[in-house]
Formats: structure tokens, C-alpha cells, sequence
């Protein structure tokens, strides 16, 4: 009988979108690390949707051992860390979505390649992997449960790569997709462990848990010098090298962009994600600099409904940018119905930059859509030549989609 009063909570939980974690009752044949990790679970909030998770293997190679097991203990361990410091900075307790099984595992789609694993390789083996994992996704109605997925493929096993040393598969972020991989020792056992797999596992599980902060939209930043003394590495900077030994956080601004995701809204909501075409329009912009503050101001179109300024150091190239230091703005309307953002940027908060006393700096405004779309604007500036307590004139940006 109990059994199946359990049973059923857990067919009910899936139902509602929850975690078998996020209520509390971890499933029985986790592991006793899992099980101490989860134990101070929160209650998160139902999702909508849910992340797409695939495990990918070429024709010629099968799933590591327990794979199901080891990714849902590391999944759902996730869901509540995400969820968590999505409370901490006052979003509510939201985090991404999990299909479960009724044995409280996470949902793994496990895809078969068509091809030798070295076709699905580190680079551009993710282009035939998607290609593949898109096909099975939209073969069955329903199959599909969100616009994100998520690609976890097994370590290529050859001269190079092995348990030991995982590697040769894709390992990013692309847009709503993410890639990571899988290797015999990817285990949440190991996790904050001063042992060779406990520190394998910060550096992969780390890196497991900042490509998908990618595929959730979010971008690299470092978080601001209060932050980092406050709570550690940001994940989204250099927390893929902390993750379970040392303290590591998500921002507020990192925060505030997964509030307005398609995996962390509400049970419910009906809102159709990432089907904007034209970019907002800026009407005004100011950029001034007032004794050792820099003050940034706005005014856009009704639709934006969130706002980061990011102020980093040469060179700008995309992952070349994890030392951005992240400002969210704050968000009012006017009475004709515009959004206006501002912020204020306290130099002292940027003191890991190299360029604070003049030198080539920009400013990266991240603009954010009530669908979830993302534009960004970037400015070249150099502190010695931003008036002292005058405005610059910014001009129309020019936008880009993305993260």
C-alpha cells in the first residue's frame, strides 16, 4: 500500500511539473550522497516547461554504466542550487523544469547516432548531433517539452580522452541548446571531495552546470566586487573551476534574465517564447559619469522587461567576456506606457578590471522581451573621456539576438 500511495505523489509530481527533490521525498535507490545533498530541498514552484534532456551516443558506442541514475542525481541537485539563488535574489523560487520518470529519475532521451562517435565530435559535431536529436524530438507529439535542450554525450574513449581525462565532445552553449559530457567517475558522490575525481568533478560538473546556464540564456559575467567577497565565484564567470569546492553564485543579473525564460515561468502561463522579430526601440539613452559613479538611462519601447548593463575590459570577442560586471537596471513605466531603465555604476564595484584608471573599456546593455528575446547594444568608452557630470549622446544602438 504505501508503495503505492508513493507512487502515486510521484505521478501526481510530474503532473504539476515538480521535482521528486523539490517536495522532499528523494527517490529510495539514490545514493546516501545524493540523499544528504537533497535533503534540504525547497518546494520550487511548477513549471510550465520543461528542459529537453538527451543522452547522445554514435552507432558504435553505448551509455556510460548508470548513466540514468548519476544524471539525475546531478540533474536535480542543479534544479535546486538554480532554484535556490533564484530566491536569494528575490525572484521567487523558480528554476528549470524536469520531466520525471515515476521512479523520481529525471527524463533522459537516449538517442543513437547514426554515425561513429568521432562524427559527433568537440567543434562541429554538434551541428549532425543536433540535426539527429530534432528529428527525435519532433518524431512524436508531446515528445518535445521546450525550445531548450540539453546534449550530454559519453567521453571519447581513444589515446587522448578516457575517464581520467574526459573529452573530444562538444562542451558549449548554442543558443537554447547546450552540450556536456559524461564519464565513468560523473558522480555526485565525488562532489566538494579532496580526491582526483573530486576535483574531476568540479571542473566537469562546473562546466555541466555553466553550459547550461548558457542554454538557459544566460551570458558570461563575473559579478561585481561586493558579490564576489560576499558569495564566492560567480558560475558564470570562472564558477565552472569552483562549483562544490568553493562558494559559487548565480547574479542578479543572471537571475533577473531566467525570471523572463521560457523553462522558469509559472505552471500556466501561456506566453509563446523567443517570437520577436523587430528589436526594441531606444528612444533616449544617456551615459555620464558623476564623481565615481557612472549613471546609465533608457527610455525603450512597453515591451522590454529587463535591463543589464555589463562593464568589462578588452578584448570583447565572445568568450573572451567572462570578466563583464553585471548592473541590472531599474525598471519603471511612464505614463504614455514607455519602459525606462536605470542604474548607477559605483567604480569601486569594477576594481577587478585592469582599466579603471583609464582605457579602453565597453558598456554591453542587455535587453530583454516579455517573450524572453535578447538584444544587446555594446559601446566603446574610455573612463578619462567620459564627462565628469555630462551626458553622452549614445545614438540609435545597433542590436544583436542572443545571449
Amino acid at each position: 500500500m504505501r508503495r503505492m500511495r508513493m507512487k502515486a505523489i510521484t505521478v501526481m509530481m510530474c503532473a504539476l511539473g515538480l521535482s521528486v527533490a523539490a517536495m522532499g521525498a528523494v527517490p529510495e535507490h539514490f545514493q546516501p550522497r545524493a540523499k544528504e545533498l537533497l535533503a534540504d530541498s525547497i518546494e520550487l514552484i511548477p513549471s510550465e516547461n520543461q528542459l529537453n534532456v538527451i543522452y547522445f551516443v554514435g552507432n558504435d558506442r553505448e551509455p556510460i554504466a548508470d548513466y540514468e541514475r548519476r544524471i539525475s542525481e546531478l540533474l536535480i541537485y542543479l534544479q535546486q542550487y538554480y532554484g535556490k539563488e533564484m530566491v536569494r535574489n528575490g525572484q521567487g523560487a523558480h528554476s528549470f523544469g524536469l520531466s520525471m520518470k515515476d521512479n523520481g529519475e529525471v527524463q533522459i532521451h537516449l538517442v543513437r547516432g547514426k554515425k561513429p562517435h568521432t562524427e559527433y565530435s568537440y567543434g562541429t559535431g554538434h551541428n549532425p548531433c543536433l540535426e539527429e536529436v530534432n528529428a527525435y524530438l519532433d518524431a512524436v507529439p508531446g515528445r518535445r517539452t521546450s525550445q531548450h535542450t540539453f546534449v550530454i554525450m559519453p567521453t571519447h574513449y581513444d589515446e587522448e580522452y578516457n575517464d581520467l581525462n574526459p573529452g573530444g565532445v562538444p562542451f558549449y552553449g548554442l543558443g537554447t541548446n547546450c552540450f556536456a559530457l559524461d564519464y565513468a567517475h560523473f558522480d555526485i558522490k565525488h562532489i566538494g571531495q579532496p580526491t582526483k575525481e573530486g576535483r574531476l568533478l568540479t571542473k566537469w560538473y562546473g562546466g555541466f552546470a555553466h553550459e547550461l546556464g548558457h542554454g538557459l540564456n544566460l551570458p558570461h559575467n563575473l559579478g561585481t566586487a561586493s558579490d564576489n567577497k560576499a558569495h564566492g565565484t560567480a558560475l558564470m564567470g570562472a564558477g565552472n573551476y569552483t562549483f562544490g569546492f568553493r562558494p559559487t553564485y548565480l547574479t542578479l543579473a543572471s537571475c533577473r534574465i531566467l525570471a523572463h525564460s521560457e523553462l522558469f515561468v509559472s505552471k500556466g502561463t501561456t506566453t509563446k517564447f523567443y517570437t520577436q522579430v523587430e528589436a526594441p526601440t531606444v528612444e533616449t539613452a544617456s551615459f555620464k559619469r558623476v564623481g565615481d559613479t557612472l549613471e546609465l538611462y533608457l527610455r525603450t519601447t512597453p515591451e522590454v522587461v529587463n535591463v543589464n548593463a555589463y562593464i568589462q575590459d578588452p578584448p570583447f570577442e565572445v568568450n573572451r567576456d567572462y570578466d563583464a560586471v553585471p548592473f541590472p537596471c531599474s525598471m519603471s513605466k511612464t505614463a504614455d506606457g514607455k519602459t525606462v531603465a536605470t542604474v548607477s555604476i559605483p567604480l569601486a564595484e569594477l576594481i577587478e578590471l585592469k582599466n579603471t584608471e583609464g582605457g579602453a573599456m565597453a558598456l554591453d546593455v542587455l535587453i530583454q522581451t516579455n517573450e524572453g528575446s535578447r538584444f544587446r547594444w555594446r559601446v566603446p568608452f574610455d573612463l578619462k573621456n567620459v564627462p565628469a557630470d555630462g551626458s553622452i549622446d549614445m545614438g540609435q544602438p545597433v542590436f544583436r539576438r542572443g545571449y
